[in-house]
């Protein structure tokens, strides 16, 4: 097994409750105009915000502001934040939300410096060629966004929700307060663990790996799973949470990805186009889907793989065979994200009407083709999963 690739995460992390006093001199060192992007209005009733503000003052900057991005940040948005990066020239940005926020902001820092549409810089149309720097806030855990370079957009013109990536898009820095997260719903700390804990398991079924890799990924998923529930049922727990936000921001860093070859992201390409279509919450259309594909995928050859998390990660234990161990584990999943959770089971739950566009999610999904992970999966799998999943 060849064991080369190349690990590079240039973020600089600043984690606890005393950080932020450090926030306008990390923003002061890229400019004086910075553009603070944001999702609900709710964020000015916090004293975060104040604390921005207070931040802004101290360092003399000046701070520009554009919110109401959507929970699947739409390219419009992108299109109007581009705009007013170039009206008031803008030099750095400072994202405070969710995935989709800084997902947004990403996009963003590259459609600042193009005249046309930001879409054609997720197609391929136009490369992506400059970039404003990031700063990041992350108010709710999941999607690992605040230290990767990748994001994703929504066109509600022509339903798409597609990936994009470069690596200029790593935000320069990340303040991560778990006390932020403390009055964040028990649905949405829900969605963005499952999130979470889909990005580590599907990379971990994906193989071979470096064991190195695969026990710290376990170690990853084990803290999800321990404390997610300590987490709903007691929102301020400063551990909880801060386990839950530290295991989601190594989740798409790249460092467990290892040498693993393949597609890893099988089940959130199946999503993607869930939420895509029918804009449901990213992390409640995994929680639904994510049985259904481990269920559909579970064979002679995959139950090993099953088995290994069953044992090292969901503690379970027995003298069952690989297959029932897998079932058992698969169960384990359920009970979690539907009785801990309290999450609905069918996508018919959250909005989607009906199946007549599985095929067509699922030709987008196999990107034309099939998709090769950890098993293979045609556009004929997918709809059968989608259906199972309905």
């Amino acid at each position: 097994m060849s064991c080369d690739f190349t690990y590079h995460v240039p973020t600089r992390i600043l984690f606890g409750e005393k950080i932020f006093q450090q926030l306008g001199a990390e923003l002061k060192k890229h400019g004086n105009n910075v553009l603070l992007i944001y999702g609900s209005e709710r964020l000015k009733s916090l004293a975060l915000y104040q604390t921005i503000l207070a931040q802004m003052d101290q360092n003399d900057l000046t701070l520009f502001e554009l919110g109401g991005v959507e929970p699947n940040p739409r390219h419009s948005t992108v299109n109007k934040a581009a705009a007013l990066c170039k009206e008031k020239k803008i030099d750095v940005l400072l994202a405070v939300g969710g995935g989709s926020v800084i997902d947004c902001a990403k996009l963003t820092s590259a459609a600042a410096f193009y005249e046309g549409n930001c879409w054609d810089l997720v197609t391929g149309k136009a490369p992506m060629e400059r970039f404003l720097p990031i700063v990041t806030i992350p108010t709710i855990s999941g999607t690992g966004t605040d230290m990767d370079a990748f994001g994703i957009v929504s066109n509600t013109e022509t339903l798409d929700k597609l990936p994009f990536f470069h690596p200029q898009l790593y935000p320069v820095a990340s303040f991560l307060d778990p006390t932020q997260t403390f009055s964040v719903s028990t649905f949405q700390t829900a969605c963005g663990a499952i999130d979470a804990f889909s990005h580590y398991l599907e990379v971990y079924f994906m193989r071979p790996n470096l064991e190195a890799h695969l026990r710290c990924i376990e170690g990853f998923m084990k803290s999800i799973v321990h404390a997610l529930p300590i987490a709903l049922k007691k929102p301020d727990d400063y551990e909880a949470r801060a386990s839950i936000m530290w295991a989601s921001s190594w989740a798409l860093s790249g460092f467990t990805f290892g040498p693993t070859k393949g597609t890893p992201f099988m089940c959130h390409w199946i999503e993607d186009e869930v939420s895509a279509k029918y804009d449901i919450t990213h992390g409640l259309g995994l929680a639904i889907i994510l049985p259904h594909y481990l269920t559909y995928c579970l064979n002679a050859k995959s139950a090993p793989l099953y088995a290994e998390l069953g044992a090292n990660v969901l503690g379970l234990s027995g003298e069952d065979s690989p297959l029932e161990m897998g079932k058992k584990s698969i169960a384990a999943l359920r009970n979690l994200f539907f009785t801990t959770c309290g999450l609905p089971q069918r996508l018919r739950d959250c909005g989607v009407s009906g199946t007549e566009k599985f095929p067509e999610m699922a030709r987008i999904a196999c990107r034309n083709g099939s998709m090769h992970g950890f098993v293979e999966l045609n556009q004929e799998d997918v709809v059968n999963i989608l259906t199972a999943s309905f």
